[in-house]
């Protein structure tokens, strides 16, 4: 949800819905590389950070849209770039990207020193087909004084990095760093944050071997360094670690996060340890602004998917293909390589929270029926949630015919049929039954409710997670709030789950006391341990 639901005051709610979406707006046009209208789908990424105009831009991508006439096109930055798939000025270089899938090589010559912008685009159009990525080309002045090569592009999980380098600054203490991407690595010659991994790089040329052990699956940076300090002695060169072998077991998460994690102290750092604590593999993230998701995976290593507005997905699994975003941009989904040939299919979904079923139930006292309809003809949540299955229909019968399972989180913002029933009416306003249509559209389509496979009786288990902060309608005022379980992980395929629980961290005061929470969400988090088959 976000902010407290506060029953009495869905006119504050809508002026502060407004104020959220016109802040992400503003954010969004502060950022050269804010999502285009079009939601990418496919993947881009270059050999290196920084380039010689001797060398060549070498561009590997992938997309769900091939056509012969898709492009790359390099483009100063700031400026000049297509955003909402219009053209705003011309290329300063550019090359055909054709098929599903390939490398093309561009030439850095006549490219002047600075910032540039590499973008995928659409049938010799301007629409996006993938996040744009950043490069720079290097002052001649400060051209490097060496060159460092690696034996390959992706390394089994573990796998030593074999590093070639030379230079004409040969020192004892130059050394190579490996950080993770995006982020970490220095700028500027200074650091920002420490090497995952490194060694020194003694003499003017050499070979050496940096162990990977430990290191997650994920794109990193190798960097040659100068004498113990941050000034490069080579371009920088990006490399992926994938996993050595298929993964058995898959841990998922969905996790609203509360504005951005931006309602507490510190709140980065404290979401990021919950997920680092949680032994999350996939996060499904809710409220995530536009950008919390890149924010993760800099701070984790991690692949991320980053919609335009609250959902979004990070992964320790390389993300190969992309969905969505859905109507009203309520979810998005992701294709994952879990290693030795083996995928999954995840979904992130964020439905709108008003009006709120519950509030229908306990406080106004609507029949069953009521409340039913309300929730079909009142909400847009049956339309959202239909329009997501619908998109997800080709992953989710796959998944039960045998292929990659598919798993969809998220907040529903509505409880779930198998939760209200007779035996836990007292906790439901003495409610026995009610057919909640959003539960049933997921269930209807095939997915199974991970929780409630795991903890069968809602009486005893009930799972709420709405809201650890707002056991009062007004947090620590007015009357109680209606605790319910409105965040789910659903699955289909070969998926068993062995583990599944609401958690939280700390001991979260109530609103408005909050600040000063270890835990940054409203809601509790949802952690599901699957067996993969």
């Amino acid at each position: 949800m976000g902010i407290g639901r506060h029953y009495p005051s869905r006119g504050m709610w809508m002026g502060l819905r407004a104020l959220v979406i016109t802040i992400a707006v503003l954010l969004g046009m502060a950022s050269p590389l804010s999502a285009s209208a079009a939601a990418p789908t496919g993947t881009m990424s270059l050999n290196q950070l920084d380039y010689q105009t001797t060398q060549q831009i070498t561009v590997t991508y992938t997309t769900s849209r091939p056509s012969s006439t898709n492009w790359v096109g390099i483009y100063a930055d700031p400026g000049n770039g297509p955003v909402n798939g219009q053209q705003l000025g011309a290329s300063t270089k550019w090359e055909y990207a054709p098929g599903s899938a390939g490398t093309i090589s561009i030439p850095a010559s006549g490219l002047s020193a600075g910032a540039y912008v590499a973008y995928y685009l659409y049938n010799d159009g301007y629409t996006w087909l993938a996040n744009p990525v950043k490069f720079r080309i290097a002052d001649s002045a400060r051209a490097r004084t060496g060159s460092m090569s690696l034996d390959g592009l992706d390394y089994p999980a573990g796998d030593p990095l074999s590093v070639t380098y030379s230079t004409s600054q040969p020192s004892a203490l130059n050394w190579i760093g490996i950080y993770a991407d995006p982020g970490n690595g220095p700028v500027n010659d200074q650091y920002v944050r420490p090497a995952s991994r490194w060694l020194y790089a003694p003499g003017s040329s050499g070979q050496i071997s940096i162990p990977t052990a430990g290191l997650s699956p994920g794109h990193y940076v190798a960097y040659y360094l100068h004498n113990d300090g941050y000034s490069r002695v080579a371009s920088p060169l990006k490399f992926r670690i994938v996993p050595s072998t298929a993964a058995t077991t898959l841990k998922v998460v969905s996790f609203n996060t509360w504005m951005a994690a931006s309602q507490v102290t510190d709140g980065l750092t404290k979401a990021t340890n919950f997920i680092t604590s949680s032994g999350a593999e996939v996060v499904a993230l809710q409220e995530s602004g536009g950008y919390l998701a890149k924010d993760l995976a800099r701070d984790l290593g991690w692949y991320y998917y980053q919609g335009p507005g609250s959902v979004a997905i990070i992964s320790r699994y390389a993300i190969t293909q992309t969905f969505g975003p859905a109507l009203d941009n309520t979810g998005l989904g992701a294709r994952l390589n879990l290693g030795g040939g083996k995928q999954a299919v995840v979904w992130s979904v964020h439905l709108d929270a008003y009006p709120y079923g519950p509030y229908n139930a306990c406080y106004e006292g609507m029949t069953p029926a009521q409340i039913e309809d309300a929730e079909r003809d009142s909400s847009r949540r049956v339309v959202q949630i239909n329009d997501i299955l619908t998109r997800a229909a080709p992953e989710i019968n796959a998944a039960k015919s045998g292929g990659p399972p598919v798993f969809l989180a998220g907040d529903l913002n509505a409880p779930s049929h198998l939760d209200w029933v007779p035996a836990a009416a007292s906790q439901n306003c003495g409610y026995s039954s009610v057919n909640w249509p959003t539960s049933r559209a997921v269930s209807d389509a095939g997915l199974n409710d991970s929780y409630r496979v795991v903890n069968p009786h809602p009486a005893t288990m009930p799972g709420d997670t709405w809201s650890p902060v707002y056991p009062k309608n007004n947090g620590s005022t007015g009357p109680d709030e209606p605790q319910d379980r409105i965040d789910f992980v659903h699955y289909a395929g070969s998926a068993t789950p062995v583990s599944s629980a609401a958690e939280v961290r700390g001991t979260p005061q109530p609103v408005p006391d909050n600040q000063n929470n270890e835990w940054v969400s409203d809601h509790r988090a949802v952690v599901t341990t699957f067996n993969l088959t």
